[in-house]
């Protein structure tokens, strides 16, 4: 599941997220009382192969998709493209569907050493067993809940990657990418710097002119003085190019002839003191030298293809029926006494309690505690 987040494609990416959101939303939801339901029939967002997308599992789907945005973007999306939004997450729901049953029929195992290793990464992303324990609690999302999700989610994945495997890309491939895009293949000018960081200007003035005058060696007196963590290999920032620097250190950094001290720069870090030890001019890759690159690039391009053309095969092969359009409710609507918007697609609750309460399900989304840290 790790290599399948590392390589993930597009299309791919955005059906794993709404998977991921509609099954801890969907366990994380929060209930303020035990009277609040959804109606066992008219409650159904589409049908793939029979099975049924309910509206709770949109929802929570999209309550985790719109809580990766802030209000103002949110506030921003008009009633059109909203409705699209919403119909968007149908879509995905749709496909996550059908590969769920597409990793079915493959008899492809998951065993428990598996689940384990995912387990142990989500923790990793918390300070504490107790953090991680606290998180599923809050979430009303027991540990076996979590084991059979992710069980589910890695079977699709080794689905997935058995597409992927099928994959190859020859040297001719290569050849003609390179050729049809050598502009994009050249590597830019690049500077192996050193430094020495201090706070106070006259100590840097100082050791400058006790490093020019050769009583001090920069790299011992960087391991001593520098207060950047640099300093513990004596200053060595290794090669950057420009932009990776605030603005006042890279000019003076790409000024500097090869062996040449700096005099003193100022930055918002403090003092620093620069030496240059080699520089590596703008050139053009070659084709070997651009190999690695251009095979990630076509092999992500295939694996993006690949996805797409599975998920066209499903679908032409599938009975699927989009039984609620979002679409709907921009369309007007005559005045209907007691009946809200959750009731018309098959939303009830006890007294005035929400059915779904967006609040609950945004405050506890272990999604955004654990999952999207793992994919970072």
């Amino acid at each position: 599941m790790q290599f399948i987040r590392n390589n993930m494609k597009p299309v791919l990416l955005a059906i794993v997220i709404v998977f991921i959101a509609s099954i801890f939303y969907g366990f994380g939801q929060h209930r303020r009382s035990t009277g609040n339901q959804i109606q066992h029939a008219g409650n159904i967002i589409a049908e793939v192969n029979g099975n049924a997308i309910t509206y709770q599992q949109w929802y929570n789907a999209y309550m985790g998709l719109i809580s990766r945005y802030d209000s103002q973007t949110l506030s921003s999306i008009g009633d059109e493209l909203l409705a699209n939004l919403k119909n968007n997450v149908t879509e995905q729901l749709i496909n996550t569907t059908l590969l769920h049953q597409f990793a079915e029929k493959q008899n492809i195992s998951v065993s428990s050493d598996d689940v384990n290793e995912e387990i142990e990464r989500i923790k990793a992303n918390f300070d504490s067993e107790q953090e991680f324990n606290d998180a599923l609690k809050r979430n009303n999302l027991t540990l076996n809940q979590l084991r059979e999700s992710l069980k589910s989610q890695i079977k699709v994945d080794k689905a997935i990657q058995n597409e992927y495997d099928k994959i190859d890309t020859s040297d001719e491939e290569l050849a003609q990418y390179y050729e049809e895009n050598r502009s994009y293949f050249f590597q830019p000018e690049k500077r192996k710097i050193s430094h020495i960081l201090v706070e106070d200007q006259e100590e840097a003035e100082l050791l400058r002119s006790q490093l020019n005058e050769g009583l001090l060696n920069f790299e011992q007196t960087a391991k001593d003085k520098s207060t950047c963590p640099s300093a513990e290999q004596g200053g060595d920032l290794g090669y950057i190019m420009r932009g990776q620097m605030v603005s006042e250190f890279e000019e003076v950094a790409f000024s500097l002839e090869v062996n040449e001290l700096s005099n003193v720069v100022k930055t918002e870090y403090g003092y620093h003191i620069l030496q240059c030890y080699d520089i590596q001019e703008e050139k053009q890759l070659s084709l070997e030298e651009a190999e690695d690159n251009i095979k990630n690039i076509l092999t992500n391009q295939k694996q993006n293809e690949a996805i797409q053309t599975l998920l066209t095969q499903l679908r032409e092969e599938a009975d699927i029926k989009v039984i609620y359009d979002f679409t709907s409710e921009l369309e007007p609507k005559e005045e209907t006494k007691d009946i809200d918007q959750t009731e018309e697609i098959g939303i009830v609750s006890d007294g005035e309690e929400e059915a779904v309460p967006e609040e609950d399900i945004l405050d506890s989304s272990i999604m955004e505690e654990a999952i999207e840290k793992n994919t970072e």
